[in-house]
């Protein structure tokens, strides 16, 4: 099998929840992790007597002992790496470690004003993790109760096949989330979805009423994890990732894995989607 790690972005004690859920899909997926950890670097000038700045070793050391850190929170079992990055991005630091190890998923955490999440989110070149600030640490636990907010589109396919992947790599269920649109078939078309599932998943569809991102957080509270898709046409996808940071990142009950526009499927890849590098 090829290697397809999770990477996750580690700046300190509130990334302590993206550790452990990187961890948690890493070991479902059998998938090394790798804690990357950013830190400001200050161009030296050229010329005869330019040396490398004092400040940026400071601030190398100190981001390699946080990282090290890191190591602690995650369970035994899983094959961990650590990088060290300067950039004055972390967004675009993450996505361009991530094309370089063809990471399969990327882990943020407690991003308290989503402006990280956005960026990241635009630059993704694989499905996106984020442990939402309302959630406490996962703990060891597997991912079992796997939800997809669905509403029929393209994006909530490709939704419904991480979570496919997920659920057969843990042995968890898969719920597919749909909220009640008037005339839609998003409901009908839920069901029909859910009875296709891989048959060693044991599937479901659930129909909510109101409005699409309040039920959705509501109802997080059932899950370890809900996956979305991340193309914004449909009546959910489109509440939803019109505030994530205001709505599922600050408000959800459970992680969130979102998949970027960009992502398509691949059979061969541990979430049956596009790594980074493809």
């Amino acid at each position: 099998m090829s290697e397809n790690p999770v990477v996750v972005a580690y700046r300190g004690p509130d990334s302590s929840g993206a550790v452990q859920l990187g961890s948690a899909i890493a070991a479902a997926i059998r998938q090394p992790l790798v804690l990357v950890t950013a830190y400001h670097y200050d161009a030296v000038a050229l010329g005869a007597a330019a040396t490398p700045g004092a400040d940026n070793e400071r601030r190398f050391e100190a981001a390699h002992a946080r990282v090290e850190r890191a190591h602690r929170l995650v369970p035994a079992g899983i094959e961990v790496r650590e990088h060290v990055v300067p950039a004055d991005r972390i967004a675009e630091a993450l996505a361009v470690h991530a094309h370089e190890v063809d990471a399969s998923v990327l882990v943020v955490g407690r991003d308290f004003d989503g402006h990280v999440t956005r960026e990241v989110l635009e630059r993704a070149p694989c499905p996106l993790a984020v442990s939402p600030l309302s959630v406490p640490l996962p703990g060891d636990e597997p991912l079992r109760r796997i939800a997809v907010a669905y509403d029929a589109s393209p994006a909530a396919r490709y939704a419904v096949t991480a979570a496919t992947h997920l659920a057969i790599a843990s042995g968890g269920t898969v719920e597919l989330v749909s909220v009640a649109s008037e005339g839609g078939d998003d409901a009908t078309d839920a069901a029909s979805v859910a009875a296709r599932v891989h048959e060693g998943v044991e599937a479901r569809a659930t129909v909510l009423h109101g409005d699409p991102a309040a039920a959705l957080v509501d109802a997080s509270e059932q899950f370890d994890l809900l996956v979305c898709g991340s193309r914004a046409r449909g009546r959910i996808l489109s509440a939803v990732l019109g505030s994530v940071s205001s709505r599922l990142v600050r408000g959800a009950h459970c992680p969130i894995l979102l998949v970027p526009p960009r992502v398509r499927h691949r059979a061969s890849a541990p979430l049956g989607l596009t790594t980074a590098a493809g």
